[in-house]
C-alpha cells in the first residue's frame, strides 16, 4: 500500500485530481458513493454471466416485468413525502416528516394489498401479463420493502451519511447475487430471481433504522400529531405535484419492459432487460452517486440561498457529458461482439439492442443526476414534462405495434423520443435555476 500511495503521490495528474477531489465537497462525496457503488456494481457484474447461464431469457423478462410494474406502483409508497427530507432547516420538522412517511407507508400497503387480491387477476388480463399472475402477492412485500428503503435513504441524504449509504449498497448487491444464484441452482425458476431482487431492496433497511436510532434518537422523540400535521400541510406541493410525475417518470423509465413482453413475447423482454441493464451499468455508479450528492448540496445552495447554483449544474452537465459519450459510447458498440461471449449464445440477440438504446441512455446519464426541479420550486414544470414524455412514448410504441416493425426499429424510435425529451427538460432546469436566482438577488 505505501508502494502504491508514493507512485500515485509522485504522478502529477493523480495528485491535481485526488486535491480536485478533496477540495470539492461535490465530488468528495460522489468519491465516496461512487466507490462503494462501483463495487455494489461489480458484484452485479460478475454474477450476470452466472445468472444468464442458469436462467432463460423468458424468465430474466418475467423478472423485467416483475420490476417494471413494482417500480411504477412503489412511488405511491409514501406519497413522495421523502423528498421534501431536504428542505427543513429544523431537524424536528424532518423527523415528523419521517412520521409522515411511516403511516402513509403503512396505509399505501394495505390498500394495495387489497387491490391485489380482489383484482389481481383483472390486472393481469387488462395488460396482458399471464405470465406474472403466479407472481402478484411477491408484490406487496415488494412494495413494503421499497416504500421502507426509500424512506430511510432519503433521510441518509439529508444527513450526508454516504459512508453508510455507500456500505448499504454493496450488501444489497451481495444479497441480490447470492440469493439469484442459490436458487437458480436449486431450479427455483423465475421465482428465485424475483426473490433475488426483493432481497436486494430490503437489505439496507436493518443498517439505517440502526443508524437513525442511534444518532436521531432525540429528534424523533420530538415527532407529534401537530408537527405531522403541519408538515402535510407546508409540503403539499409534493404530493399534488410531485407524485403524479414521479409515476408518470416511472411508467415511461419501465413501460418498455411491459410493451415488449405484451408486443412480443417474454424472451424479447428479457433481451432487452439484459442489454437495458449493461448499458445503464457503466456509468450508473456515477450517475446515482452523483445524483445523491448533487441533491445534497443543492439543496444545501437553496437553504442558504446562494448564488452559484447555475455554475454547480453547468459544471456537473458539462463533466457528465465528458464521461458518458466514451464510456457508455464505446460499450454500445462492443455489444453486439462481447455480449455472447460473457453471457452465453443464448444471449446474442441482447447485445444488438445496446445500439438503440445507447442513444437513451447517453443522455439520461448526464440529465438524471441534475434534475431537481421539485428543490427549486418548479414542480409542476416536472409534471407537464413527464405526462408529454408519456404520451410520446406511448405513442411511439402504439405506431410500432400498429405497423409490425422489428424491435431494433422499435426500441430506436423510443430512444429518439427519450433524447429529444431530455434535450428539452435540460433548458427547464437552467430556466427554473435562473429564476430562482434571480429570485434570490431581487431578496437580496
Amino acid at each position: 500500500m505505501k508502494r502504491v500511495y508514493d507512485i500515485i503521490e509522485s504522478n502529477q495528474l493523480s495528485t491535481k485530481i485526488i486535491r480536485f477531489i478533496s477540495n470539492n465537497p461535490l465530488y468528495k462525496s460522489v468519491f465516496v458513493l461512487g466507490s462503494g457503488t462501483i463495487l455494489a456494481q461489480l458484484i452485479g457484474i460478475l454474477s450476470m454471466p452466472i445468472i444468464t447461464r442458469i436462467y432463460t431469457p423468458e424468465d430474466l423478462g418475467l423478472l423485467a416485468a416483475y420490476t417494471s410494474i413494482l417500480s411504477i406502483v412503489a412511488v405511491t409508497a409514501t406519497f413522495r413525502y421523502e423528498f421534501a427530507y431536504a428542505l427543513p432547516k429544523r431537524d424536528d420538522g424532518a423527523a415528523n416528516l419521517f412520521a409522515l412517511c411511516l403511516i402513509l407507508l403503512i396505509a399505501t400497503t394495505a390498500g394495495f394489498s387489497l387491490i391485489l387480491l380482489f383484482g389481481g387477476d383483472i390486472l393481469v388480463n387488462i395488460l396482458n401479463l399471464d405470465p406474472l399472475a403466479d407472481y402478484v402477492l411477491l408484490l406487496i412485500l415488494g412494495f413494503f420493502g421499497i416504500g421502507l428503503y426509500t424512506t430511510l435513504n432519503y433521510w441518509a441524504i439529508r444527513q450526508r451519511d454516504y459512508k453508510r449509504i455507500t456500505y448499504t449498497k454493496i450488501n444489497q448487491s451481495a444479497c441480490s447475487a447470492v440469493f439469484k444464484i442459490l436458487l437458480g441452482f436449486l431450479s427455483f425458476g423465475p421465482i428465485g430471481l424475483i426473490i433475488g431482487h426483493v432481497v436486494s431492496e430490503i437489505a439496507g433497511i436493518g443498517t439505517y433504522s440502526r443508524a437513525m436510532w442511534i444518532k436521531e434518537r432525540d429528534g424523533l422523540r420530538r415527532i407529534s400529531f401537530s408537527g405531522i400535521k403541519t408538515v402535510a400541510k407546508e409540503y403539499w406541493s409534493f404530493p399534488v405535484l410531485n407524485l403524479p410525475a414521479s409515476i408518470v417518470n416511472n411508467f415511461t423509465i419501465y413501460l418498455p419492459a411491459i410493451m415488449l413482453l405484451a408486443i412480443y413475447d417474454g424472451q424479447t423482454a428479457g433481451f432487452y432487460a439484459l442489454a437495458n441493464s449493461m448499458m445503464v451499468i457503466p456509468g450508473s455508479a456515477i450517475s446515482r452517486s452523483l445524483a445523491q450528492a448533487y441533491l445534497g448540496e443543492a439543496s444545501k445552495m437553496v437553504r442558504e440561498e446562494s448564488q452559484d447554483l447555475r455554475s454547480l449544474y453547468v459544471k456537473t452537465i458539462r463533466h457528465l457529458s465528458f464521461i458518458a459519450i466514451p464510456l457508455i459510447g464505446t460499450f454500445a458498440l462492443c455489444a453486439p461482439f462481447v455480449v455472447p461471449v460473457i453471457f452465453g449464445e443464448a444471449w446474442i440477440e441482447a447485445g444488438w439492442y445496446c445500439l438503440p438504446l445507447a442513444l437513451h441512455v447517453i443522455p439520461n446519464f448526464i440529465v438524471y443526476p441534475t434534475t431537481k426541479l421539485e428543490i427549486y420550486g418548479f414542480n409542476h414544470w416536472k409534471l407537464i414534462w413527464d405526462i408529454t414524455r408519456l404520451v410520446a412514448v406511448f405513442v411511439g410504441f402504439y405506431i410500432g405495434q400498429l405497423y409490425g416493425v422489428p424491435v431494433l426499429i422499435m426500441l430506436t424510435i423510443y430512444a429518439l423520443i427519450m433524447l429529444s425529451m431530455n434535450i428539452i427538460l435540460i433548458k427547464l432546469n437552467l430556466k427554473a435555476i435562473s429564476n430562482i436566482t434571480h429570485m434570490l438577488s431581487v431578496k437580496a
